[in-house]
């Protein structure tokens, strides 16, 4: 690559001695060391710069293979790049390749390179690695590292002769832990590369390099935005350029468009897109100045005004694209669809730079809809009507209709117009249309009621300009005539007698429809076959709509609840799975009960079962539930505090306070909460309470625990600095850089219970 150089003309007006500042012998080794340490990302450097010097090589030598490079993994911890070029001899190693700053490759922009430092990278990275030279027949392996004395040393290893193509192979070890970083950064940094530049990859899955995934972009592919979604990063994410396939980051804050570009809404439009993370576009090699590290961009003038000129160009050609795209439309109402997709294309931060300078036909178009004024909002009714899809719905689908104030112009869209003075079956109408295209999935209903309603649609809606096959009146559009199917033989379920819930592995569904199986048999002769019942008795859920009819259960929480009960039930071999059915509500009055129990009941029942069970951890979860509901907040860290293994109060009097409460506080705070008996607990303390007191007797005194809790805070006001401040994982009985905490707690407690003559 050609470097780009910023030509200074000097005037002197006497002819003044001058001299060419060089390096002596002995400061080459502090230079050396400067240039090798120059990258901020070592890994990186070591990507960037040893594969760049491949693609140079193998084009130099014209060749028509790929460079190889293979990925360091667990079982071979090496990154290595492999050229095809023409190889190097050994003078040409000793010679050449051992000089800082020496390249062949600043006389012509065909190639990446042109600093002579980039081949020393790994020892960025590392100590040496390894250069294998494949020339003349022979295969030469060189030691390329930094000495003690911290000069940089070429050694050659091995020497062998080959029948392998010509060529450089670079080997540089990877740390173990760094193997993981190393694949990123591969895959980061190729991702932008052209197929027909893509290396080789060994040792690696098909697809290691991700996708470039674009929103819109140039034909040439010469600018383009990613679809990629991020937060809101206005001036810290910057748009990159792509020279010579390698990716640098823009620096918005050193670009001074103002200098550059006079007009003001594509200078705005400019500084947008440098501002942009997802843009990015290509500059030709030697376009712009590097840093010699090639991490980044040299802002001088020239580089500055090349950038501006290449951005002011993409300006142009997004408006180009955009008013292509909008001369193609079909209609007024297309052109809005088409500004639509267009502007939604691009990043938002620059959408304001474009709304208003897209036209179709000689008219503007500034947005994606037609927006009725709100003084309008008596005069023009809008009715918008959405398909939306339902398998037992007439026909396959159901119709949603919300009134508007704006019709979206977007596909499978058409209009119905109210030319009619009433509005009943309009709805049978937009299905009509819907049975007639099966693609229709919008329909918007306009009834202008005026002369001004009429006038906003005709006027400023260009319905002239609307294609006709997008438009039609309600008169001329007949209702759709239900089919009517005999009682028992079509698919409707208004004949089925009962339900039974489908408890079928995944059965997650929106539709309540689709929590329900047929029954065919009536509920006076269903039979019970001892397998699927509850106690003797099968279990029923009153439901409407194939809603359950209650306002404490749903669906979705009978469901899952009954799942659990069903595995309590199935862990005793003398009790049955269970089955629930779903009784239409008008006809629960009609269930013998002897026979039947509700769900509610049975829940009620099976939760008494379990309490009764495991009355010790019943005892702990309602005392919980009481203290819960208590006036004492614990915080996060107070919970971190107390809960720490390593707490220890047992010096204390079991009647001190802070005794007195974490007995309390402990027994709140259960570890391994069997959830589905928590889940009882809770239900019966709603349900019946009186038999969750008789049966655990809590005795749970709220005041006392709260009074405790109050008391701890006033007498030992330091114990909340101590609590924020420890970890739930930390010791508190090991010494620490402050103590024992755990006794120097204790040693607070005492001072303070003296002080108020508690220890007297």
């Amino acid at each position: 690559m050609i470097i780009t150089q910023e030509k200074t003309k000097i005037t002197s007006s006497h002819n003044f001695d001058s001299v060419n500042c060089t390096i002596d012998a002995e400061d080459m080794r502090y230079v050396a060391s400067l240039l090798r340490n120059n990258y901020s990302n070592t890994r990186l450097a070591v990507v960037r710069e040893i594969s760049a010097n491949g693609i140079d090589a193998n084009k130099e030598a014209n060749s028509t293979r790929q460079i190889e490079i293979k990925v360091p993994t667990s079982m071979s911890s090496t990154f290595t790049v492999r050229d095809f070029g023409g190889g190097l001899s050994e003078e040409d190693i000793f010679g050449l390749y051992s000089k800082y700053g020496k390249s062949t490759k600043r006389e012509s922009n065909n190639y990446i390179g042109a600093f002579g430092i980039g081949k020393f990278a790994p020892l960025s990275y590392g100590e040496n690695f390894t250069c294998v030279s494949f020339h003349g027949g022979e295969k030469k392996s060189y030691n390329v590292f930094v000495n003690d004395d911290d000069d940089t040393k070429i050694s050659l290893l091995h020497t062998e002769p080959s029948n392998e193509p010509t060529g450089l192979l670079i080997e540089v070890a990877v740390i173990e832990n760094d193997i993981k970083e190393f694949r990123e950064v591969v895959q980061s940094f190729f991702k932008f590369f052209p197929q027909e530049d893509m290396p080789k990859f060994l040792g690696v899955e098909e697809d290691f390099i991700p996708e470039v995934k674009k929103s819109f972009g140039a034909d040439d592919d010469s600018w383009f935005f990613l679809d990629e979604k991020h937060g809101y990063s206005y001036g810290h994410y910057h748009a990159s350029i792509l020279m010579g396939r390698v990716k640098y980051k823009l620096d918005s804050n050193a670009i001074n468009v103002e200098n550059f570009i006079s007009d003001e809404q594509i200078r705005k439009i400019v500084k947008e897109l440098i501002n942009d993370r997802n843009f990015m576009f290509r500059v030709p090699l030697g376009s712009v100045k590097l840093h010699h590290s090639r991490e980044a961009l040299e802002y001088n003038k020239s580089t500055q005004k090349s950038l501006c000129k290449i951005l002011f160009k993409v300006a142009k050609d997004i408006k180009v694209i955009a008013v292509e795209k909008l001369s193609s439309s079909l209609c007024y109402f297309d052109a809005k669809r088409n500004y639509a997709i267009v502007l939604n294309s691009l990043p938002y931060g620059i959408r304001s730079s474009f709304g208003q300078a897209f036209e179709w036909q000689g008219y503007s178009i500034e947005s994606q809809y037609f927006q009725r004024p709100y003084e309008l909002q008596d005069d023009v009714i809008i009715t918008q009507s959405e398909k939306i899809e339902d398998k037992d719905a007439r026909n396959g689908f159901k119709i949603k209709s919300q009134k508007v104030a704006r019709i979206l112009c977007q596909d499978k869209t058409a209009f119905l117009i109210q030319d009619i003075d009433s509005s009943h079956g309009n709805n049978l109408r937009v299905r009509t249309m819907m049975n007639n295209d099966s693609e229709l999935e919008n329909v918007y209903i306009v009834h202008p009621k005026n002369g001004s309603g009429w006038a906003w649609f005709n006027d400023e809606c260009h319905r002239d300009l609307i294609n006709e096959d997008l438009l039609f009146n309600s008169s001329e559009v007949e209702k759709e005539k239900p089919n009517r199917v005999a009682s028992g033989k079509g698919q409707s379920r208004a004949n089925v007698p009962l339900f039974k819930m489908n408890f079928r592995k995944g059965c997650h569904t929106y539709r309540n429809a689709d929590f329900w199986n047929d029954v065919k048999s009536p509920m006076s002769s269903l039979e019970f076959d001892g397998q699927s019942n509850y106690k003797g008795k099968n279990v029923y859920v009153a439901i409407k709509n194939y809603k359950v009819d209650s306002d404490e259960f749903s669906n979705d929480s009978i469901l899952k609840t009954t799942k659990v009960i069903r595995k309590r039930l199935q862990a005793d071999e003398n009790d049955p799975m269970l089955d629930v059915y779903g009784i239409r509500t008008k006809d629960v009055s009609k269930l013998d009960t002897d026979l039947w129990i509700s769900w509610e009941d049975m829940y009620v029942d099976c939760a008494k079962d379990s309490i009764l069970a495991n009355k010790k951890d019943a005892k702990i979860i309602a005392r919980r539930n009481v203290l819960n509901n208590s006036k004492v907040s614990i915080t996060h860290h107070w919970t971190s505090f107390l809960e720490s293994k390593t707490l220890d109060f047992s010096s204390l009097d079991d009647d001190h306070v802070i005794n007195r409460f974490l007995v309390d506080y402990k027994a709140e705070n259960l570890d391994n909460v069997n959830r589905f008996l928590a889940q009882c607990v809770h239900l019966l303390t709603h349900k019946d309470s009186n038999w969750i007191e008789k049966t655990l007797k809590l005795n749970v005194d709220v005041d006392a625990y709260e009074n405790n809790y109050k008391e701890i805070l006033v007498n030992y006001p330091l114990l909340k600095m101590v609590a924020n401040s420890v970890g739930w994982s930390v010791n508190l009985t090991e010494d620490h850089q402050y103590g024992n905490i755990m006794q120097n707690v204790l040693d607070y407690i005492s001072l303070c219970d003296t002080n108020r003559g508690e220890g007297e």
